[in-house]
C-alpha cells in the first residue's frame, strides 16, 4: 500500500481524489452560529474528505469522509454491516472495553439494546413526567424574580442533569464535577483519556456499592441485573453501559436546551406565538430539534464500498452530522427557515437505524416541559446585549454561555 499524501493539518489517503479534499473541523472550526456555518457546506460537493476528524483519538490527526446529504447519512447509519460503530473510545485510556450498546454492531447490538430500551420507553417517561415538571418549576421559581440569568448555568444544565443523576441514584451535589468530566471527554481531545479514567474509577466505585446494596429503581442497579440472552452482563459490559448513560445524560440535552432557548430569545415573534398558544409547543420543539441538532457521529468502513459515487476503502472513517442531514435542501423545503409549524418534519436529530438515541423520548419531553413552564413564569426574554457566543465543538456541539435578560412587569 502506498503512503498517504501528507498535509500540514493531517494526511489524505492516495485513493481520495484531490478535488474532494476540504479542510473542515467539527471540533475547533465552528464560530458563534455553527448551524448556519455547517449548512453552508451544502454549497460544495455531496461528499468530501477532510484530513481532520472530530473523533481523533490519537495525537496525529485522522482524516474522514464527510457526508452532507440526509439520504447518504441514513445509508451510513442503516448499513451497520459496512459502516461499523465498533471503535472503543476506551482506547484513549489504553483499554478495550466498549460503550454499550453504542460501540456494538448488529446482530450483537440488539442483544444489548433490547434490555436497555424499557429504561427510557414512552411509558417510563410518562411515569417520570410529574417529577420533570416539579423540578422545572422549582428551578424557574428560584430565578424568575430576577431580571437576568446565565441560562446554561442556572437552568439548562441544572434541569436535565439533576433528573438524570436522580435516575442513576447519584448526588446532585457533584453536578459541577460531573459536567466538567463530560465537557472534557466530549470537547477536549488532549485531556479526554484522563477524564475517562476518572469517570471509570468513580463508576467502578458506584457499581461496587450497588453490588453490596442493590437499589431498586435506579439505573445502575437495573443495568447490573440485565441479561444478554441467557447470561448476565459481565462487569466490563456493565461498565460500558453505565459509562454511556452517565456521559449521555450530562451533555446532549443541555446543548439542545441552550440552542432552542437562544432561538426563542432572538426571535420574539415565535416566542410570543408559543406564549399565546402553548398547544404549538410540541411541534415547535420538533422544528427546533431539526434546526439546531447537536450531534456528529462517525463510522469505520469494514470493506471497500461506494457511497454517493465515492469510492470508500476498508478502514476509512466516514462522518455524518445531524447538522448537515437536517439542513439538507433536498430533504427540507427552505431548511434555513425555522418554521415552528413545519409538517411533516422527518428529521433524524436523534439519529437513524439501530443506534437511534436511546434517550430521545426523555429529551423531547424535558424540552417541551422546560419551554411550557418557562413561558408561563418568565416575561419575554432576549439575549443580553453585547453577548459574544463561543461554540464548543466535537461530537456534541454546545455553547459556553447563554446570558438572558427580561423586564419584570411594573
Amino acid at each position: 500500500m502506498s503512503e498517504p499524501m501528507t498535509h500540514e493539518k493531517g494526511s489524505v489517503p492516495d485513493h481520495v481524489p484531490p478535488e474532494l479534499v476540504h479542510f473542515w473541523d467539527f471540533r475547533t472550526g465552528l464560530g458563534p452560529c455553527p448551524h448556519a456555518q455547517v449548512a453552508a457546506l451544502h454549497k460544495g460537493p455531496r461528499v468530501f474528505y477532510s484530513p481532520l476528524s472530530h473523533q481523533d483519538r490519537s495525537e496525529k490527526p485522522v482524516g474522514t469522509w464527510v457526508l452532507t446529504k440526509a439520504e447518504d447519512i441514513r445509508q451510513m447509519l442503516q448499513r451497520a454491516d459496512v459502516f461499523s460503530s465498533a471503535q472503543p473510545r476506551s482506547h484513549a485510556m489504553g483499554e478495550t472495553w466498549r460503550l454499550i450498546p453504542l460501540e456494538v454492531d448488529p446482530p450483537e447490538h440488539g442483544l444489548f439494546r433490547t434490555p436497555l430500551n424499557p429504561l427510557f420507553s414512552p411509558a417510563r417517561i410518562k411515569q417520570l413526567e410529574p417529577r420533570l415538571r416539579e423540578l422545572t418549576v422549582d428551578l424557574i421559581e428560584k430565578l424568575k424574580d430576577r431580571d437576568e440569568c446565565e441560562f446554561i448555568r442556572d437552568f439548562g444544565e441544572q434541569f436535565p442533569v439533576r433528573i438524570f443523576l436522580e435516575l442513576m441514584g447519584l448526588s446532585g451535589d457533584d453536578l459541577s464535577r460531573f459536567r466538567k468530566w463530560a465537557d472534557t471527554i466530549i470537547h477536549d481531545r488532549i485531556n479526554r483519556g484522563k477524564a475517562m479514567g476518572e469517570v471509570k474509577a468513580f463508576l467502578v466505585e458506584q457499581i461496587a456499592l450497588r453490588r453490596a446494596d442493590p437499589r431498586e429503581g435506579e439505573l445502575v442497579s437495573q443495568v447490573m441485573a440485565m441479561k444478554v440472552g441467557d447470561r448476565p452482563f459481565t462487569d466490563e459490559e456493565v461498565m460500558g453501559a453505565v459509562f454511556l448513560l452517565f456521559i449521555g445524560g450530562l451533555d446532549t440535552v443541555v446543548s439542545s436546551l441552550a440552542y432552542q432557548f437562544r432561538y426563542l430569545a432572538e426571535n420574539p415573534a415565535d416566542q410570543a406565538r408559543l406564549r399565546a398558544d402553548p398547544s404549538m409547543i410540541p411541534d415547535a420543539v420538533e422544528e427546533l430539534f431539526r434546526a439546531f441538532p447537536v450531534v456528529t457521529t462517525a463510522r469505520i468502513a469494514t470493506e471497500d464500498t461506494e457511497l454517493a459515487g465515492v469510492q470508500i476503502k476498508k478502514g476509512d472513517m466516514v462522518t455524518g452530522s445531524t447538522l448537515l442531514s437536517t439542513s439538507d435542501p433536498t430533504e427540507f423545503a427552505n431548511p434555513e427557515v425555522v418554521d415552528i409549524t413545519r409538517s411533516p418534519n422527518r428529521h433524524n436529530t436523534f439519529s437513524f437505524g439501530p443506534h437511534r438515541c436511546l434517550g430521545s423520548h426523555l429529551a423531547r419531553r424535558e424540552i417541551q416541559i422546560a419551554i411550557e413552564e418557562w413561558l408561563k413564569r418568565v416575561p419575554p426574554f432576549t439575549v443580553k446585549p453585547g453577548t459574544e457566543f463561543k461554540t464548543l465543538g466535537g461530537g456534541v456541539i454546545g455553547m459556553e454561555a447563554l446570558p438572558l435578560v427580561w423586564s419584570r412587569p411594573a
